[in-house]
């Protein structure tokens, strides 16, 4: 689920489950959405599926499907590729799990697929769609349902729930600035066609990292269009202020995606989470100013509402209480020294989960502090996961020398003020500590921030080679070889020795001559080259099945990963278990974070989906333990 899903809320605290190295991104597909897309056109896969009854034929089906083809085909134009089909390899998963099951998907691909269910009750024809898009590896926000008796009206009523979802993509082009924190986004496609229908003024943007997926400082930020794409500019260019909850370091090059909000009145629902990670109604009353256009001024047209004792507040009742796309709240009073303020963005009529901090004994504000650094600094090392792959796309290109200078230095400047300001509250929390007599049991945390020390070493070297090679170097030929070295030095960070090979052998088969680099290539054919054809079944196994799987296939293969670290073990592989931790641990971050989003002690069908999380979460916490300690006193070696 996102943030701005209505069953979502605001906690970046350590649910006690997750471990702490959160490096998955490093496990995902290596693209980087680095380059402009304004020439690139959406790949729509629309799935429907009718029900087995006597009233929904097939001929009825195809023309569902040729209506559906024919219509958005021509509503994108040359902006999109249309394709409509009644199959697809996870339908019957979908089937079976309901729509609801794609929260649990992190299939990538370049394309937006949309399932469309269609059944009859014997009086009404009922339609439920929803999207994948993986670009980002994200659903659409909600299941959207539509029903009609009308039976030549269901394309149509089909068509209006993919298009209301449909999703407008971009990137961030410069970093907010001014008081309204106004910043550029590029849409895809702007400049292969008309904008102006697909993105008005006031429209809302969700906000993901730079290779998708989510980040926990993300929850509860949008972009808001104040000014549209210009008519026939085909630049794909506007202009959006950008609401966020938590400080985000900075957002160039992330990714955005339209939302299909709505007009609706707000239903809030503030929750607390107790020092044991459970989360419960919010027992107290909280005051709150809720906005229209933003978290300042409208003191005239403001509403200032009272939560219940139970933690619900709505507008329902209100002739004002309906608002237009987005509503901004901001506690005024009943959380102590806090105010958070929240943008929403409304998706649909359904309650907003909204997780805040009440005021407490002190130990139990310490043990929320403690599990919210714990997530900074797990948050700051995705950060420099997306940085390294984001250089590695830049660097498949020399022309991009500037660039890639530009993001390093910026990169490495959010990195250092990342780990001094964690430093600096490890060190208060350690004094915390000592007064409640605590165990911070942060030795995997602390394992992070001395990895980040060297993510900080290393990217000081990068840069400082690359301005050598642009100052000293004016063979473009030597340039592009010395920038394809710089590249293949990265993948052996991140345990890519495969890849960094294919670099070396074919920079020397282009005529590069080092004898020093034909000595390290020498070393690493001798890590990495399989010892046996079982080896090499397990390699590829750990590099290109395992990261990619979503929660739900995680128990199917989990035994396939034990017998792969066995064999590793066997023929002295660390290098490729390093690669198995970095997934594992991955894995268990993001059962973490699902179990986080659930309210088992709320609602009932929450309360099965944690029990099933648990149950695939114990063999995965089992195998994580197994490799750490084996990499303790095998790390060195191969």
């Amino acid at each position: 689920m996102k943030a701005w899903q209505s069953r979502n809320h605001t906690s970046i605290a350590d649910p006690g489950l997750r471990f702490g190295l959160m490096i998955a991104l490093l496990s995902l597909p290596t693209r980087v959405q680095a380059q402009s897309e304004l020439f690139q056109p959406y790949n729509l896969h629309i799935v429907v599926h009718v029900a087995e009854n006597r009233l929904l034929t097939e001929v009825f089906r195809k023309r569902i499907e040729r209506e559906l083809r024919d219509g958005f085909q021509a509503a994108l134009g040359d902006m999109g590729r249309v394709t409509v089909t009644h199959e697809h390899p996870r339908l019957t998963e979908v089937l079976e799990h309901g729509l609801r099951f794609l929260d649990s998907w992190r299939d990538r691909d370049d394309q937006k697929t949309h399932f469309v269910l269609i059944d009859y009750t014997g009086e009404h024809y009922e339609i439920q769609a929803r999207q994948y898009d993986g670009t980002i590896s994200w659903p659409s926000p909600v299941v959207r349902r539509a029903r009609t008796r009308d039976r030549d009206f269901v394309a149509k009523a089909a068509a209006l729930l993919i298009k209301q979802d449909f999703g407008i993509l971009g990137t961030v082009r410069t970093e907010p600035e001014g008081l309204k924190e106004q910043v550029q986004i590029e849409l895809r496609g702007g400049g292969l066609g008309d904008l102006t229908h697909w993105v008005k003024k006031d429209d809302v943007f969700a906000l993901a990292p730079p290779q998708g997926g989510t980040m926990a400082a993300l929850k509860w930020s949008l972009l808001k269009v104040e000014q549209a794409p210009a008519q026939d500019a085909r630049d794909g260019l506007c202009v959006c202020r950008f609401f966020h909850r938590y400080d985000v370091p900075s957002i160039r090059g992330f990714r955005c995606l339209k939302l299909g909000t709505v007009q609706a009145p707000l239903r809030i629902r503030w929750l607390q989470r107790m020092p044991n990670g459970r989360l419960k109604p919010l027992d107290q009353r909280l005051t709150v100013d809720i906005r229209r256009y933003g978290f300042d001024g409208e003191e005239t047209t403001k509403l200032q509402m009272r939560s219940e004792l139970d933690g619900i507040l709505e507008t329902v009742s209100r002739k004002d209480g309906v608002f237009n796309q987005v509503a901004f709240v901001r506690v005024v009073d009943g959380l102590g020294d806090s105010h958070p303020q929240v943008p929403i963005a409304l998706v649909d009529d359904q309650p907003v989960l909204i997780e805040v901090t009440a005021p407490a004994h002190s130990n139990t504000l310490f043990a929320v502090r403690l599990a919210s650094w714990k997530n900074r600094v797990v948050e700051s090392v995705q950060r420099q996961a997306q940085l390294f792959k984001r250089l590695e796309i830049l660097l498949a290109d020399p022309k991009n020398r500037s660039e890639i200078i530009e993001v390093a230095t910026s990169g490495l400047n959010h990195a250092k003020k990342d780990r001094i300001r964690l430093m600096e509250e490890r060190k208060n929390l350690f004094e915390e500590a000592k007064k409640y007599k605590e165990d911070l049991k942060i030795s995997t945390e602390d394992q992070h921030l001395q990895n980040l020390e060297k993510y900080e070493h290393a990217l000081e070297q990068f840069l400082s080679k690359q301005k050598e090679i642009e100052a000293t170097e004016n063979d473009p030929q030597r340039k592009k070889w010395l920038s394809d070295i710089e590249n293949a030095k990265l993948f052996e960070k991140e345990w890519e020795y495969g890849k960094a090979i294919a670099i070396y052998e074919r920079v020397q088969a282009e005529g590069y001559h080092d004898d020093k680099l034909s000595e390290h290539l020498e070393k690493l054919h001798k890590l990495w080259d399989p010892r046996d054809d079982k080896h090499k079944e397990a390699r590829e196994f750990i590099y290109h099945i395992w990261p990619t799987l979503d929660n739900t296939r995680l128990q199917e293969y989990i035994s396939k990963a034990q017998e792969a670290f066995q064999k590793c073990k066997e023929v002295g592989d660390s290098i490729s278990i390093q690669k198995l931790l970095q997934a594992t641990l991955a894995h268990a971050d993001r059962l973490a974070k699902s179990l986080a989003e659930l309210y088992p002690d709320l609602a009932v069908a929450d309360e099965r989906e944690a029990q099933q999380l648990k149950k695939i979460s114990e063999p995965i916490i089992k195998l994580v333990t197994e490799i750490q300690d084996y990499l303790k006193t095998h790390a060195g070696g191969n």
